[in-house]
């Protein structure tokens, strides 16, 4: 498999946030982002989004892509909430990912010591093409995280991995193990998903799934939370949200926003 480019592109977008904080989740650091620039993005999520839309993304990697490897492609993301931030995705028409995709998100991840954040249509993504962000940052709220063995018949788990969750309210699993047999299991979890979306992130000793209920947790978070969120950086585009945020709000917009774990 090859890797996607892991040194920086001249057309990656520097992430400069107008104000940052620090609050405490379940015990762990996480950090707020004042990010108003990304009020601009197209398909901004709200309330009032059409059902349907003519994808940007033919157009984006059209005009945008600077690698392209068979069924992949990467470009810039013009709206970061990370360092150098770039988008791996399909390259055809695609809503969920293939084994090459994890592929690669999990090598890029692996050789940068990045992190791969993977949204979709009703997870915060705004365009409905198979995507995920690759950053030059691992933020620590997952790493800290206190976790378990998971036991399950869910899934066959191969060999070379294993499953564990997180204790935290919610479901949260992750997969350890060799970059190959991560793949078959994210393949694998996404063929179990009962829910219509999740999230994942991809860091260099683990893939962590969050299978997602509801996309925002207004009032207490008024965007919609995305894999960045649960990552550890909260992405707020209101000074004035950003400014009251609490500890007990963003709990509960995760526990919200999330499905109930599995014993």
């Amino acid at each position: 498999m090859e890797c996607p480019p892991i040194e920086p592109h001249p057309s990656l977008v520097p992430f400069e946030p107008a104000a940052k904080r620090t609050l405490s989740l379940f015990g762990k650091s996480v950090q707020l982002a004042l990010v108003p620039g990304r009020k601009a993005r197209s398909g901004h999520i709200q309330e009032e989004r059409p059902a349907l839309q003519r994808s940007p993304a033919d157009r984006i990697l059209n005009e945008e892509a600077y690698w392209r490897h068979e069924t992949l492609a990467l470009t810039p993301n013009k709206f970061p909430f990370a360092k150098n931030q770039r988008i791996l995705w399909m390259a055809n028409p695609a809503r969920e990912p293939d084994r090459t995709f994890w592929l690669a998100a999990l090598h890029w991840a692996n050789q940068s010591d990045g992190t791969a954040l993977l949204n979709n249509i009703g997870a915060a993504a705004t365009i409905p093409r198979a995507h995920a962000h690759l950053v030059d940052e691992q933020m620590p709220f997952l790493s800290e995280l206190s976790e378990r063995p998971l036991q399950t018949d869910l899934i066959d788990v191969p060999e070379d991995c294993e499953l564990v969750c997180k204790d935290v309210p919610f479901c949260m699993i992750g997969v350890r193990g060799g970059l190959e047999g991560q793949a078959d299991t994210l393949m694998r979890l996404a063929d179990a998903r009962l829910t219509a979306t999740w999230n994942v992130i991809i860091m260099n000793d683990a893939a962590w799934i969050v299978p997602r209920g509801k996309q925002t947790a207004a009032p207490f978070f008024d965007q919609a939370i995305g894999s960045a969120e649960i990552w550890g950086r909260w992405c707020y585009v209101e000074e004035e949200q950003f400014a009251a945020a609490t500890s007990a709000d963003l709990e509960q917009a995760l526990e919200i926003a999330t499905t109930k774990p599995i014993d």
